[in-house]
C-alpha cells in the first residue's frame, strides 16, 4: 500500500514545477556517481587480469624448490610430481644472473634456462614479439632476449650475430685474479619477447643445456615448474604436492608468491570505491532536499491520510519510498550506463592507453557481478538512510 502511494504522489502532477526540476537533478545526481563506480572497478579489475596475465609468463601455476639444487635425472621426483592428480605438465629450469655481451654493450640479466616442456608450462609464444622461442633445436641451443634486452644491446635484427654470454659459476675463485671461474657461451638469438617494463629490459631465456654449462650445474635444476589442468583447483595439487614430496621441497603457488602485489591492487581498488562512496552520498544529499519539497507539496494528501486512521509512521513510509523510488530510477540508470559503457570498452576499446609503447592498446576492463551487487546494495543502503532522515524530520515537524 505504500508502495502505491509513493508511486502514485511521484507520478502525479506538481503544483510547481521547480519540483519537477529538482527530482529531476536528483535523478542524475545519482546516475553519474553510480556509473562511474561500475567504471572504476571494472578499470582495476582489467588491470588486475592483466597483471596476472602477464605472471603466467614468468611464474608457472606451481613451483617447487629445494634446499639443495634439484637433480634433472631424478626419475623417482618425477615420477612423485607428475603422478600427483591434476599435475598437467612439469618442467625443470635453471635461473640466475648473467651478463651479456654483444660488440661493446653490457647488459646485466636474468637469464633463466628450460626444458623442453617449459612451453607446455608456461605460455612464452603468446608473448613472443619477433622470431619464436624454439631456444633449442637439436644439438642448437639458442637464445631468447626481452625487447628492452635487445634494445640495449643494440641487436635490431635476428641476424645480427651471436651474444656472448657470461656467468660466475662452477669452480673456485682466485684470490687475486678469478677469471677462471668466469664461464662464457656464445649463442645465436632465436626471438624476442615482450612483457613487462621490468622483464622486457631484464629477462632472457637459453636452454636449460646451455644455462647448465654456463652455471657449471650439469644435469642441475633450481626449481620444478608445474601446470594445473584447468578444472583442478591449485591449492588442492599444491597441497597433495607437497604431502607427495616431503618438507624437503617447498611448493609454492604463484598467487602465493605474488600475494603481496595482489594485495596493493585489491587495496587500490576498494580505496577508490570507498571515495566513490564518499561522492554518492553528496550526491545523495540532493534527494532530502527532493523529499523535503514533495512531502511539502502533498500536505493536503497527508491531511486526507490521516483523516483515513493513518498515522506518522504510515506517512513517513510512503516518502520514504517516494525518495527510494527516485534514488532507484537513478541508480538503475547509473549501473546500466556504467555497465554499457564497460562492455563497450571490453569489445571495441574507443578508451586508448596513452603510452603506446605499453602492452595493451586499450584500458582493460573486466565486469565482475560481486562489484554490481556490492555498488547495488551500497546504493540502496545510501539511499534508505538519506530517505529516512529527509521523512523523518518533515513528518516530526508538520
Amino acid at each position: 500500500m505504500q508502495w502505491r502511494f509513493a508511486l502514485k504522489y511521484l507520478t502525479s502532477r506538481k503544483s510547481h514545477s521547480v519540483i519537477n526540476i529538482i527530482a529531476t537533478v536528483s535523478l542524475f545526481a545519482v546516475v553519474v556517481p553510480v556509473a562511474a563506480m561500475v567504471i572504476l572497478l571494472s578499470v582495476f579489475n582489467g588491470f588486475e587480469s592483466l597483471v596476472r596475465d602477464l605472471y603466467k609468463v614468468i611464474d608457472a601455476d606451481i613451483e617447487v624448490t629445494s634446499e639443495h639444487s634439484i637433480s634433472t635425472s631424478d626419475v623417482a621426483l618425477r615420477q612423485r610430481i607428475e603422478g600427483v592428480e591434476g599435475v598437467k605438465a612439469l618442467s625443470f629450469v635453471v635461473e640466475r644472473q648473467a651478463l651479456l655481451s654483444y660488440r661493446d654493450n653490457r647488459v646485466a640479466v636474468q637469464l633463466r634456462g628450460v626444458d623442453e616442456g617449459y612451453k607446455e608450462v608456461v605460455p612464452i609464444e603468446r608473448y613472443t614479439s619477433l622470431g619464436n622461442c624454439e631456444v633449442q633445436l637439436g644439438e642448437l641451443d639458442r637464445l631468447m632476449l626481452g625487447e628492452g634486452v635487445a634494445y640495449e644491446l643494440g641487436m635490431f635484427s635476428m641476424a645480427a650475430g651471436d651474444v656472448e654470454v657470461y656467468s660466475l659459476g662452477g669452480g673456485h675463485i682466485g684470490s687475486l685474479l678469478p677469471t677462471f671461474a668466469l664461464h662464457s657461451e656464445k649463442l645465436d638469438v632465436c626471438g624476442t619477447l615482450v612483457i613487462d617494463q621490468q622483464h622486457a629490459s631484464s629477462f632472457a631465456l637459453t636452454s636449460l643445456r646451455a644455462a647448465n654449462r654456463i652455471f657449471g650445474a650439469e644435469e642441475r635444476a633450481d626449481k620444478a615448474l608445474v601446470k594445473v589442468s584447468e578444472d583442478v583447483p591449485h591449492r588442492k595439487v599444491a597441497d597433495e604436492l607437497q604431502r607427495a614430496l616431503g618438507e624437503e621441497y617447498k611448493v609454492v603457488l604463484r598467487e602465493d608468491k605474488n600475494e603481496s602485489f595482489y594485495a596493493i591492487m585489491r587495496y587500490e581498488k576498494w580505496a577508490i570505491f570507498f571515495v566513490s562512496v564518499l561522492v554518492l552520498v553528496v550526491a545523495s544529499l540532493s534527494i532530502i532536499g527532493t523529499v523535503i519539497m514533495l512531502v511539502i507539496e502533498k500536505q493536503d494528501e497527508r491531511l486526507t491520510l490521516r483523516s483515513m486512521g493513518a498515522d506518522n509512521g504510515f506517512i513517513r513510509g510512503v516518502f520514504v519510498r517516494e525518495g527510494l523510488l527516485i534514488a532507484g530510477v537513478g541508480g538503475a540508470i547509473g549501473l546500466l550506463l556504467g555497465v554499457a559503457i564497460t562492455l563497450a570498452q571490453q569489445h571495441y576499446g574507443f578508451v586508448k592507453m596513452p603510452n603506446s609503447s605499453f602492452l595493451v592498446e586499450n584500458y582493460p576492463v573486466e565486469l565482475q557481478a560481486t562489484d554490481l551487487i556490492v555498488i547495488f546494495v551500497v546504493f540502496v543502503a545510501v539511499a534508505l538512510a538519506v530517505s529516512v532522515v529527509a521523512t523523518s524530520t518533515m513528518i516530526k515537524r508538520r
